[in-house]
């Protein structure tokens, strides 16, 4: 089967798309105030958690109704749905000033936790 075969051996394509969310959250990483975090933290992983799940399962339901199975196919959609893009978020947060503010360091928290969530769980 194509998809066992592309598994075993990742391309060059594959590759760099994995160096490239590495790179991106390195620097959301950099961007990242922990003493800001703490005061933000309970919530935004709060957000981020639900910014998780909920792709997750409306994704696999839509996915269902149009006929589709569970596993991998409905599964697979809602993971896709799951992350968030922090580049953005860093850029344009940063553009306003307001990255260092309490509510741009939850946005940016948020972001960051949801993006490991979804590719723990991708």
């Amino acid at each position: 089967e194509v998809s066992h075969e592309c598994g075993l051996t990742p391309d060059a394509f594959t590759l760099i798309g994995h160096a490239g969310v590495a790179l991106m959250i390195f620097e959301s990483g950099m961007h990242f105030d922990f003493e800001k975090a703490q005061v933000v933290g309970p919530k935004a992983c709060a957000v981020a958690v639900l910014g998780t799940i909920l792709p997750l399962v409306s994704g696999s339901i839509l996915m269902v109704i149009y006929g589709y199975p569970l596993l991998p196919d409905a599964v697979a959609v809602g993971t896709a749905l799951a992350p968030t893009s922090v580049g953005i978020a860093l850029r344009l947060l940063g553009e306003a000033g307001v990255l260092q503010q309490d509510f741009g360091q939850a946005i940016i928290t948020a972001a960051f936790v949801d993006d490991i969530l979804s590719l723990v769980r991708f």
